[in-house]
C-alpha cells in the first residue's frame, strides 16, 4: 500500500492553499490605480470672508472668486475644471489652490 506523504487534511496544506490562493487574486504591481490631482492657483480672491462648510460648494463653476474658504486641513477639489468645488479632505482630482486670506490689501 503506498504511503501518501501529503495529505488533504492536516492544517498545513490549506494554509498554503489559502495563501497560494489570495496571492493570485492580487492585482499585478503594474495594474495599480494611480490617483492623481492638478493644482490650479488661477482664482486669487473670495467673495465673502467666511469658512465654508464641510462639502459646500467652495467655488462654483466657471466663476473667478472663491464662494468661501475651505477648513484648515481640507481642499477645496472638484472631478474637474468645468465643476463646481467642494471643501473635501480628498487631495486627488482637480484642487483649486486657496490664496490665504489678506482683507488688509484688499
Amino acid at each position: 500500500m503506498p504511503v501518501c506523504l501529503l495529505s488533504l487534511h492536516t492544517p498545513q496544506v490549506w494554509v498554503a492553499f489559502a495563501v497560494f490562493g489570495a496571492i493570485s487574486i492580487l492585482p499585478a504591481a503594474s495594474g495599480r490605480i494611480v490617483k492623481r490631482s492638478y493644482s490650479d492657483q488661477s482664482v486669487r480672491g473670495y467673495l465673502t470672508e467666511r469658512t465654508c462648510w464641510w462639502n459646500e460648494v467652495c467655488k462654483e463653476e466657471f466663476q473667478q472668486l472663491f464662494r468661501c474658504r475651505c477648513p484648515q486641513w481640507s481642499y477645496c477639489r472638484s472631478p474637474g475644471r468645468y465643476y463646481n468645488a467642494y471643501c473635501s479632505m480628498t487631495n486627488t482630482g482637480y484642487i483649486w489652490t486657496q490664496p490665504t486670506w489678506d482683507w488688509e490689501t484688499a
